[in-house]
């Protein structure tokens, strides 16, 4: 990858929506170009999406305690609530990455959680500031 795709990367990074001749008027080239660049960035899967960053997502780890018995029932039971489930070993079994665009949300997560029969205890983490 060369300096102008890294130009290119940064500037989508800060707005994936950038129109594609302010971006050729930064890197000095053509829009033409610059949109040649990005499919083939997207072709060669180094640019894999395009997001959207509302800015107020609340992060949090849900670390769940279950019987062990169950664990692995309960895992696949989660896959419909959360993106990212982990069977972890330590005083919890399961650890849930959570991201909610407010504390109801999260809370409605927990609870659904806790009606799944075999978990025993619940422990949330909530992200409070992010570097």
């Amino acid at each position: 990858m060369d300096k102008i795709n890294k130009k290119i990367i940064e500037i989508l990074k800060k707005n994936a929506r950038e129109k594609y001749v302010r971006i050729a008027k930064e890197v000095n080239l053509t829009e033409g170009a610059v949109r040649q660049r990005v499919n083939k960035m997207i072709s060669q899967n180094i640019i894999k999406r395009f997001t959207v960053d509302l800015g107020t997502t609340i992060e949090a780890i849900v670390l769940i305690k279950t019987d062990p018995l169950k664990t692995k029932s309960i895992t696949q039971q989660l896959t419909t609530i959360f993106d990212k489930i982990f069977e972890v070993s330590g005083e919890y079994d399961i650890a849930a990455l959570v991201e909610v665009d407010d504390i109801d949300k999260l809370n409605y997560k927990i609870d659904e959680i806790r009606k799944i029969k075999g978990v025993i205890d619940t422990n949330t983490l909530i992200r409070l500031f992010k570097s």
